[in-house]
């Protein structure tokens, strides 16, 4: 069992605010903490699940492969948040793999430890049945998300996504904190489509690429773009 000091940021995930302070120091201390390196495999598609996960620094990317062995990006996971909630609901194994894309530090909560919790902390359950209704509606907007949408649809949902206001001001900037291959599985594409996606766009006055830094230089038409335009 972990013995504080533990970190202060594992009572602010979501996953516990529901509890009152006993019972979330009570769950904290049946977990214990993990760090990983860069680029290193958590778990793998397939595995055994052990338990629960939740991302306290850095960050991970949740991707399963496809039958032509392509990687798809699920999710990127950001620290605050947990995740394969999946495997406490009788999935043997994990549905993904998880690989770090940053040096990460987490907390984990094997199996049996959090099923002995939910009969006698019912708020862990009720946080655990809402965080798994939020990973299946994200798994649902992402299968609509690359079955519904074409490459330059999804490219301009996720530049104005991550630009977050409207109106977004012509000439406006959006970073890439990703590098263009894990954002070419993040929108269920390969990187030499998303390249050509890019410069696509390029050539029609879009936007305009300097390295890693896009600039919107008609936002209009790219919001005509992600509502289905072309």
């Amino acid at each position: 069992m972990a013995t504080a000091p533990y970190p202060d940021s594992l009572r602010e995930l979501p996953l516990l605010a529901g509890l009152d302070e006993a019972a979330r120091t009570t769950v904290i201390h049946e977990g214990f903490p993990r760090r990983i390196p860069r680029a290193a495999v958590l778990f793998s598609e397939g595995e055994p699940a052990e338990g629960l996960w939740a991302l306290l620094s850095g960050r991970l990317k949740l991707v399963r492969t496809t039958p032509q062995g392509r990687e798809l990006v699920l999710h990127l996971v950001e620290p605050g948040q947990t995740f394969a909630e999946a495997t406490l609901t009788g999935a043997a194994v994990y549905p993904a793999t998880a690989a770090s894309l940053e040096p990460c530090e987490l907390w984990f909560w094997p199996r049996e430890r959090l099923l002995a919790l939910l009969g006698a902390q019912p708020g862990l359950a009720l946080a655990l049945l809402g965080s798994l209704s939020a990973w299946t509606r994200r798994i649902l907007t992402r299968l609509e998300l690359l079955t519904q949408r074409r490459v330059e649809e999804r490219l301009a949902l996720y530049l104005l996504a991550r630009h977050g206001t409207r109106p977004v001001p012509p000439g406006s900037t959006v970073h890439l904190d990703i590098p263009k291959h894990l954002l070419a599985g993040l929108l269920g594409t390969g990187p030499e489509v998303l390249s050509r996606t890019f410069r696509r766009l390029e050539e029609a006055g879009i936007l305009a690429i300097r390295g890693r830094s896009i600039a919107l230089i008609d936002p209009s038409r790219l919001e005509d773009l992600a509502h289905g335009g072309s």
